[in-house]
């Protein structure tokens, strides 16, 4: 493999950039970037389509302040000219200690530009 980015792999990371800056200062902001019926999941809480993660995102998650420390975003293309992003980081909300976390994008094209399709977040938290 070249050391030169694939434009789906440029693309993957533009996105991981332009959400998380948006997601840690606007969370409403990030409504445009899924397609109408998007699938979501942040740990418990689930839905499906752009009213649904509204709610999520604006009423159900509680913190007042969050920052995401990205470690690294791997990209695969698939069918349909979509990408699959996988992305690891930190996590630090409010007065929390920072967290491990995963989040999986799936991401395709829709008129003319890409969407999230699907989103899947997960802290990395281990109680055994």
């Amino acid at each position: 493999m070249n050391s030169m980015n694939a434009p789906w792999e440029t693309l993957g990371e533009e996105l991981v950039k332009a959400y998380y800056q948006a997601f840690d200062t606007n969370r409403e902001q990030l409504l445009g970037l899924y397609s109408p019926d998007a699938m979501f999941t942040f740990e418990e809480h689930r839905a499906q389509g752009q009213a649904g993660i509204k709610q999520i995102l604006t009423e159900k998650l509680r913190f007042t302040s969050i920052q995401h420390l990205v470690t690294k975003v791997d990209c695969q293309p698939t069918a349909e000219n979509g990408i699959l992003v996988l992305v690891t980081g930190r996590l630090k909300t409010d007065d929390d200690p920072p967290h491990a976390f995963s989040q999986t994008f799936y991401v395709k094209p829709l008129n003319n530009s890409y969407f999230i399709f699907h989103d899947i977040f997960r802290l990395s938290i281990h109680n055994m």
